[in-house]
């Protein structure tokens, strides 16, 4: 297997390679030891590169040596024994790998497909018909060669992600451009980025504007501009002018780099139907043996049993799950969709309730401080500052609404170091050997501060709003309240949901009930759907009881706070984002910058994948029982068995390679064109 790759451009590294991150021309590591590869039949063939070329010419001459053996049977050459001397010579070029295979599986007590085969090849051998055993070896290598050539555009897409990074990028030193391998890369160099080039790393540009193509992070078809001050990310292509960026993060930390991992990873793991077929294998083998045995007892045609050990070889159902799933995971990456693994897939299917955060999920997350009110001797600015300077450090939305007012405001924030989260409660600080509590009500109550001071503070026209208070040692010196929107497409996707018959949304939250309210009112959630005040504890706790109710729960969140409910959920997926990456980290799924809009678009895929999959093994086991029952009746030669069985596999492999159509970035759009024809771009200077 694997061997088109290694022709197409390739040479030294396999698709496993690329996969396992060990290939030395793509991957800044040793060479790499493995010199094998997984056959999607199951077998182990010695395809690496170099044994390419002369497997190809043995496989041509094998190819000749057939041509003359069949002229010779069918009397167009003279002499037969030329024919048994090719036929011969075909055989000892062609056969020996799947004979090996078989010996070296029996022996390690693996069974494998190739067993199948290497038993029809050598009973053909053993009664005479060497230009039938040498048909038979011949149609699989040509056919495996052909099933191999599909397979990895099945993979190809998840290669492209995996290898897009470049392995040099350009620095600047003392005012020349220097090009150094990009893990020599460090945080605070000075790189440039030319028109055309892959954004090696992540950073901030310094100087010049251009267009970068940023669909491989986001699935987003248009250009995204860029100027002073703009982030960049590695795995994005510069399309028009030079950019000058400061280095933010090291290569292997870069966002592109991570979400390759994922991607790498993913590829790597087996679909949960694959043990049934390792299974089904295991039983089917002797099965097929028995069969063959049976139709030479009943016939007592020898042709006819190694015909049904021929078509027998179930290497379309080996792959009608494995090649779909590889299809389905470089399509969505390239959609701004990353699935961890290819059972996540399968759920998609089952879902009975979505069950879904609202910070950050249902609502923007670009929250607004939208009122602060002080309390005692102590100012605005005070409240502010001593919030902020406690919240600095977290990553939660009110947080960063928090920090970013308190900087708008001119105050002047240094991180104490001190500051302990409550995960969906609030924030503990020592500020000038001052006790600060940040947080909701709850939070305070916990830490066992009075709150009747705060229902003579707090205002009843703040409806809408998450109400933050502030506590300085025991007393209240402040109430922050933050505003957040909902998500523009909130409500169509919840409509699309229930269009795809998941009718039950639930929407949890930390924040208070009349907040909740109306939030899940705006976005078409009923109020008996819609539970405030709940700790990351409680929304575990509230999956789980789903879970024992027989629902089949899909939640989706942030990742901020989400984690053990992400975790405890059939489908965990996440709202990720090129600025915040700990969803890759909490979730089985990560919808990247598109937001809700993509949940139905990964619903309808996972749908979709599950289909394909079930059609998949019904043309394989429907193909392979119409060639036994064929075989059985000595309708078909070893020859035309040989050809069916590929035919078969074939059919799978394209049948999966429907769903990695992805039409990706046009940069013939005319949109397109024009936004880069009328880029203002004034250059650089190095």
């Amino acid at each position: 297997m694997k061997i088109f790759e290694k022709i197409l451009g390739r040479p030294g590294c396999s698709s496993d390679d690329c996969l396992s991150g060990s290939c030395c021309n793509h991957h800044e590591s040793e060479p790499s030891n493995h010199n094998t590869c997984d056959s999607a039949c199951g077998c182990t063939h010695e395809f690496d590169s170099q044994t390419i070329r002369p497997l190809l010419i043995r496989t041509f001459i094998a190819g000749i040596c057939v041509c003359f053996a069949i002229l010779s049977e069918v009397g167009f050459i003279a002499i037969w024994e030329i024919g048994t001397a090719a036929a011969i010579i075909a055989l000892l070029l062609t056969a020996y790998p799947i004979l090996k295979e078989a010996v070296t599986g029996l022996l390690g007590g693996e069974r494998n497909v190739c067993e199948l085969a290497s038993i029809a090849i050598v009973a053909a051998v053993a009664i005479g018909e060497f230009t039938a055993a040498a048909e038979v070896a011949i149609i699989l290598t040509i056919g495996e060669l052909a099933e191999d050539y599909a397979y990895s555009r099945s993979k190809r897409d998840i290669e492209g992600i995996v290898t897009r990074n470049p392995r040099f990028g350009h620095i600047i030193k003392s005012g020349e451009v220097v090009e150094v391998p990009v893990h020599e890369i460090a945080i605070g160099d000075v790189v440039m980025v030319r028109s055309g080039d892959i954004v090696p790393v992540d950073g901030v540009v310094t100087e010049g504007t251009s267009f970068l193509d940023e669909s491989c992070l986001t699935g987003e078809s248009l250009p995204v501009a860029k100027e002073k001050e703009s982030l960049v990310y590695s795995g994005s292509t510069n399309l028009d002018g030079t950019l000058i960026i400061k280095t933010t993060k090291v290569a292997g930390d870069s966002t592109y780099s991570r979400i390759a991992e994922l991607i790498r990873q993913a590829g790597q793991r087996r679909p949960p139907s694959h043990p049934f077929i390792d299974r089904f294998a295991r039983v089917y083998s002797p099965l097929m043996i028995i069969l063959a045995i049976i139709v030479f007892v009943l016939t007592g045609s020898i042709i006819r049993a190694i015909t049904v050990l021929i078509v027998a070889c179930p290497c379309a159902l080996l792959l009608a799950t494995p090649s779909a799933v590889l299809a389905t995971l470089g399509s969505a990456a390239k959609s701004g969709i990353l699935i961890k693994g290819g059972e996540f897939l399968e759920v998609c299917r089952n879902v009975t309730v979505l069950v879904l955060d609202k910070t950050g999920t249902i609502t923007s997350g670009n929250m607004a401080v939208s009122e602060v009110i002080a309390c005692g001797s102590y100012s605005r600015d005070d409240v502010l500052l001593f919030a902020a300077t406690a919240e600095c450090s977290s990553s939660h939305p009110i947080a960063k609404a928090v920090v970013s007012t308190a900087i708008d405001n001119g105050l002047s924030i240094a991180c104490t170091g001190y500051a302990q989260q409550v995960a969906g409660l609030g924030i503990e600080d020592i500020q000038q050997d001052h006790k600060i509590l940040v947080g909701n009500r709850r939070f305070m109550e916990s830490k066992g501060i009075d709150t009747s001071l705060i229902l003579s503070k707090a205002r009843d026209d703040m409806s809408g709003t998450s109400e933050i208070l502030v506590v300085c040692d025991t007393f209240l010196i402040g109430i922050l309240y933050v505003s957040d929107t909902i998500r523009p497409e909130s409500s169509a996707v919840f409509a699309k949901i229930r269009q795809l018959g998941i009718n039950k949304i639930e929407m949890l939250t930390g924040d208070n009930q009349v907040v909740a309210e109306q939030i899940g009112q705006q976005c078409g959630i009923e109020p008996g759907s819609v539970h405030s005040g709940m700790y990351p504890g409680d929304k575990e706790a509230y999956v789980s009881k789903l879970q024992k109710r027989g629902e089949v729960v899909c939640f989706v969140g942030d990742g901020t706070n989400d984690g053990p409910a992400l975790a405890r959920s059939d489908l965990g997926i996440s709202i990720g984002s090129r600025e915040d990456t700990i969803a890759l980290e909490t979730s089985s799924v990560i919808l990247m910058q598109r937001g809700l809009s993509a949940l139905p678009e990964f619903i309808q895929l996972g749908r979709r994948t599950s289909s394909i999959i079930i059609m998949n093994i019904c043309i394989a086991l429907g193909l392979n029982l119409l060639l036994i029952i064929a075989a059985g009746y000595g309708l078909i030669s070893p020859a035309v068995g040989a050809i069916g069985h590929q035919v078969a596999t074939i059919v799978v492999l394209l049948n999966s390679t429907r769903l990695a159509y992805n039409p990706g970035i046009k940069l013939d759009n005319p949109d397109v064109r024009a936004k880069i024809r009328n880029n203002p771009n004034p250059g650089v200077s190095v």
